[in-house]
């Protein structure tokens, strides 16, 4: 008699992302299609982006920091968190990048501490975890185009420092911003990509660079595995859950076997 409403869903994810960005949250809920999962936002303010979900040709570095300062993501944390989540992904490539592995350790620590018991992760320690899971060799990063040089080497740094083999990293993205990105300028980005590096996986960084219409496409069409921001967030989140093989048509990753996201 009485419809599903979505409060009695299986998992309840929570994604912290800056304020004028949607993509974390709608392609979320895309690859949940078909699931009893839902998806709950919570914004923090990003210089670099302005109305209307546009961003900065380049962003600069010291927003980036200030995005993961304690004046300003914790209070997202907290009061997201006081909901009755099951999962909270930071989505926000560009911070795991530039302070490297250990200072986001730390962060997590000081936001663990803030988020009432629920679980967090971060898209750099997912991406991570993704990569060992599918024990992925030669990879190359496509970062978006508002990447600058320094914010890609940071992040070869930040996956070569827990001995992960990096061919490449550069903001090889389609241009234009989220707004202007289509799966069909993603692939056309990703074939690039992998006839210059011959690279055997690509992981497409940036969570507001929209990716997830386009991995079946290129694993089928390359022979190689592809990882997005948004698509090991979710799945880095639903660890000890049953729900990841209900996930179809978005990667292998989301074929393997659960096992365990160190965080």
């Amino acid at each position: 008699m009485w419809k599903y409403d979505g409060w009695e869903s299986d998992f309840k994810l929570g994604l912290v992302s800056p304020h004028a960005d949607i993509g974390p949250e709608a392609e979320a809920q895309a690859m949940s299609s078909g699931t009893r999962i839902t998806v709950h936002g919570a914004r923090v303010e990003f210089s670099p982006m302005h109305p209307g979900g546009t961003i900065d040709e380049k962003i600069a570095h010291d927003p980036v920091r200030q995005f993961i300062a304690p004046e300003m993501i914790d209070k997202a944390v907290e009061s997201l968190s006081s909901s009755p989540l099951d999962a909270i992904g930071l989505a926000f490539t560009s911070s795991s990048f530039l302070v490297g592995a250990q200072r986001e350790r730390d962060l997590l620590a000081r936001l663990t501490a803030l988020s009432h018991g629920v679980k967090l992760t971060t898209t750099g320690f997912a991406a991570t975890a993704a990569i060992r899971e599918l024990q992925l060799d030669r990879v190359a990063i496509m970062a978006p185009s508002w990447f600058d040089d320094d914010l890609c080497r940071a992040g070869e740094a930040y996956f070569r420092d827990q001995g992960i083999n990096i061919v490449s990293a550069t903001p090889s993205g389609p241009s234009g911003g989220p707004r202007h990105i289509t799966p069909a300028a993603t692939a056309a980005a990703v074939e690039s990509l992998v006839a210059t590096t011959n690279a055997r996986a690509v992981f497409i960084a940036g969570n507001g660079q929209r990716a997830v219409g386009a991995i079946d496409y290129l694993e089928r069409t390359l022979k190689i595995t592809v990882l997005t921001a948004n698509q090991v967030l979710l799945w880095a989140s639903l660890s000890e859950t049953n729900l990841r093989p209900r996930i179809s048509g978005y990667g292998r990753l989301f074929a393997q076997n659960p096992s365990g996201v160190e965080t």
